[in-house]
């Protein structure tokens, strides 16, 4: 096996391994707040993107418009997000994250952090460094691909 392959491995196997120990927490912590993953992951798009259409999260999702409906239904009940209807076409319903939508969030990836940081405490400086400009690197070309 050469070394590239030997590497590629060992990274494989790390993110596994540390994933593996770190979702109990994420899904303990996520639990607390009432939020699935996949509406943290859309709130986090609303976020991303101020406002959109329940299509627009669809496609991004690769789930059918219906089931992503469902799900701002149950996030408007809990009033993280509102409709609201375009002002130049009020057939169009734009669906954005509310005030109390954004303290959640911002409640949730704080929190997040935290589990985060006491994993990566046990790296120096240096390889902080190292480590997020190498995940910045990854993320950028995983994005590309996609």
């Amino acid at each position: 096996m050469n070394n590239k392959n030997e590497y590629i491995e060992r990274i494989q196997i790390g993110f596994q391994t540390a994933i593996h120990k770190m979702q109990p927490k994420m899904t303990e912590q996520m639990n607390k707040h009432n939020i699935t993953a996949t509406q943290f992951f859309v709130l986090m798009y609303l976020r991303k993107n101020e406002s959109c259409k329940i299509s627009e999260i669809a496609e991004y999702m690769g789930v059918k418009p219906s089931a992503v409906s469902f799900m701002i239904d149950r996030l408007e009940h809990s009033n993280f997000v509102y409709r609201e209807h375009d002002k130049k076409d009020r057939r169009v319903v734009n669906i954005m994250l509310s005030e109390e939508g954004q303290k959640k969030l911002d409640l949730v990836i704080k929190e997040r952090k935290e589990i985060f940081e006491s994993s990566l405490l046990t790296l120096s400086d240096e390889e902080l460094l190292q480590f997020a400009l190498i995940a910045e690197k990854l993320a950028k070309a995983v994005t590309t691909e996609i």
